[in-house]
């Protein structure tokens, strides 16, 4: 019989820690709105996170874009393969996402990566500058990137700081890439 007691406690009790969960309870108020003529009452979060619109960083636009698609971090973290906590804590600015889980939050959000990345705010005075720009727009780190243009990682590290030049048939290549900040 006490049993049979606690185990009814112990499952309202959880219910009730549900419900407190899905009310919005702490952090997240619930507003709701009753349809008068078909008499359902239609719940829908608003939201109070750090990521309001005016958080124009990375991690700002990336909840930004992930709540226009109505997706929650576990959906977001399917269908990109990075894990719920990671994209957290990107959200949050907390840690920098690289280029390649860049492209890959794009494509699931289907938004720019440079918009994703903030990379309109860099700068393109030098050709370095630009190399590097133009490289974060494409959504490739320098290892990538000088594979696709057959030089070394640290030849790319050399260019983006301005330390060598690349020669006329490196820039031909280059070109097509630094065509996207036009």
């Amino acid at each position: 019989m006490l049993r049979k007691i606690i185990t009814k406690l112990h499952s309202k009790m959880q219910h009730t820690s549900h419900l407190c969960f899905l009310s919005g309870i702490g952090h997240t108020p619930i507003t709701t709105r009753e349809d008068n003529n078909l008499e359902i009452a239609i719940h829908r979060e608003t939201s109070m996170s750090p990521a309001l619109p005016e958080d124009d960083t990375p991690g700002g636009r990336i909840r930004r874009a992930r709540l226009e698609k109505n997706m929650m971090l576990v959906d977001l973290a399917a269908a990109t393969g990075l894990s719920v906590r990671s994209l957290r804590l990107a959200e949050q600015n907390k840690t920098t996402v690289s280029p390649p889980n860049l492209r890959r939050l794009s494509e699931a959000l289907a938004v720019p990566i440079a918009y994703l990345g903030c990379f309109e705010n860099l700068p393109e005075q030098t050709l370095g500058q630009r190399i590097k720009k133009a490289r974060l727009y494409h959504g490739y780190n320098k290892r990538e990137f000088g594979e696709i243009l057959g030089v070394s990682r640290r030849m790319i590290v050399g260019w983006e700081k301005d330390e060598y030049q690349p020669s006329k048939k490196y820039m031909e290549r280059l070109d097509t890439f630094l065509a996207i900040l036009h």
